[in-house]
């Protein structure tokens, strides 16, 4: 009698814990889940392995391990969030499998930070310990890292403030957690076709583990997934009419990096579809501006905050930094000789090319859809640095995650568009890291340019889509 009332309550629980995992949790429990979750994230990221911090904390090792797992806990916990609103009809267990499959990703990128770039070693370490030595305004005013533009630094200057801890994990925590607005950018876009919670969910998780995501951030403590997620809100914000916003986040992933301008092309379609507003362009300079004002506080000149471009674009004058791009395809010979030969051909065709897409997407302004300015948008991305001079490795990023969206949205048709596109950025990334590439550069530069020809090939069929279905029907009538 006893083990029958044993067995029944056990078959009790069980069923409980079943049903419970199957429902559709409420705002209350999901937060729960948040904190849980988020907790039991902090206990493995305070023990996970960082190298680094014995030679920077001595006797203070176990407090920075705290301070480790705080900071990668914060970005953890924002992630989950971003999920958890997205998934908030799925069940119990998904919601749990989404914790864990997050605290994995995260762990992953964590091993990676004790890697050193020549960049990191060469030009941030220096930066960051001027900074600390100086005051918040008088860093704020110093030239230090002229060519990068004063909103990248405040960010330099803030990690200057945290004593005995790497700065090298805290420059790449910070492109860590812009790459959780960039997923959910992605997953917002892919969200205006893509159906269902899980879809969007599963886009999101693999923006975050894409190999150029992977090394541009956590392994190398690069910056371009900062700019990136600004103009991937900006182009979300513009397809579902919010343009003030729009204009807003392109101003400021403007005053981030000046390779803002190969999204730029995108305000066409959209001002054409009556997504965005011509008043509102006034906002992008505004917002520029606005982000320059702790720099012109600190004293730097007006001058120089609106030149700094102009700066950067007199370095480096050679015909293709490490890009996979038509370039790679030239004779092997001194990169600046070959700019100074090319440099203008190479600006008439990107140039060209742009005025090219501009004047096909007006003669078709009546056909346009957001399928179709993904891909004018996707187009820019990857065909502007495709023919541009000066190009460098990383300058492709948006285009290797915007693909993703693309994909989704016809994914047994457009498969190909993230994998020709990652695996040239890939090959690219290996020449411009230490150690030896895994192949030449111009099969890096045969598969980004198969990439820029599909993705022309599904703008001219989706631009065509409409007229072909109209055909049709006509015939069958």
């Amino acid at each position: 009698m006893r083990e029958r009332i044993y067995d029944m309550n056990k078959n009790i629980v069980s069923d409980a814990l079943r049903k419970g995992l199957g429902k559709t949790p409420g705002r209350l429990v999901r937060v729960l889940e948040l904190v849980l979750a988020t907790a039991v994230f902090f206990v493995f990221a305070r023990y996970a392995r960082y190298a680094k911090i014995d030679d920077f904390s001595g006797y203070r090792v176990s407090e920075m391990q705290v301070f480790s797992g705080v900071v990668f806990s914060v970005i953890f916990a924002a992630a989950y969030a971003v999920q958890l609103r997205a998934g908030r009809k799925l069940p119990a267990y998904m919601h749990v499998l989404l914790a864990v499959i997050t605290g994995l990703i995260l762990l992953s990128k964590i091993s990676l930070l004790d890697y050193v770039s020549d960049d990191y070693d060469i030009f941030l370490a220096n930066w960051i310990y001027e900074y600390s030595q100086m005051g918040w305004k008088q860093g704020l005013g110093t030239y230090i890292g002229s060519d990068y533009t004063p909103p990248y630094l405040y960010l330099m200057q803030i990690i200057s403030r945290v004593q005995d801890y790497p700065p090298q994990y805290l420059v790449k925590a910070i492109s860590m957690a812009f790459e959780v607005l960039m997923a959910y950018a992605l997953m917002q876009l892919a969200s205006l076709k893509v159906k269902g919670e899980g879809a969007r969910l599963m886009i999101f998780h693999i923006a975050c583990l894409l190999p150029t995501v992977v090394f541009n951030g956590a392994y190398w403590g690069q910056c371009d997934v900062i700019y990136t997620s600004l103009c991937l809100m900006a182009l979300y914000m513009g397809m579902t009419r919010r343009s003030a916003r729009s204009m807003i986040f392109f101003g400021m992933a403007l005053s981030f990096k000046l390779q803002t301008v190969f999204f730029m092309p995108v305000m066409l379609p959209l001002w054409l579809k009556k997504q965005i507003k011509l008043r509102h362009l006034v906002l992008i300079p505004v917002s520029y501006m606005v982000m320059m004002i702790p720099a012109l506080w600190g004293g730097k000149s007006l001058h120089h905050v609106l030149t700094v471009y102009l700066q950067q674009a007199g370095q480096y004058n050679f015909i293709t930094m490490n890009a996979p791009n038509l370039y790679q395809f030239l004779p092997d010979l001194d990169k600046e000789m070959l700019y100074n030969m090319f440099s203008p051909m190479a600006l008439a065709v990107g140039f060209a090319c742009v005025m090219a897409m501009c004047a096909l997407v007006t003669v078709y302004r009546e056909r346009l859809t957001d399928d179709s300015t993904v891909l004018v948008c996707l187009l820019m991305l990857s065909g502007i640095p495709y023919f541009l001079p000066k190009m460098h490795e990383r300058y492709t990023f948006g285009a290797d995650v915007l693909s993703l969206v693309a994909a989704a949205y016809l994914p047994r048709r457009r498969v190909l568009l993230p994998l020709c596109f990652g695996f040239a950025s890939y090959v690219a990334y290996t020449a411009g890291l230490p150690g030896d590439r895994i192949m030449d550069l111009k099969f890096a530069a045969m598969f980004q340019g198969v990439g820029v020809a599909l993705t022309a090939a599904e703008l001219w069929r989706s631009l065509n889509e409409k007229k072909d279905h109209a055909v049709t029907a006509e015939v069958k009538a």
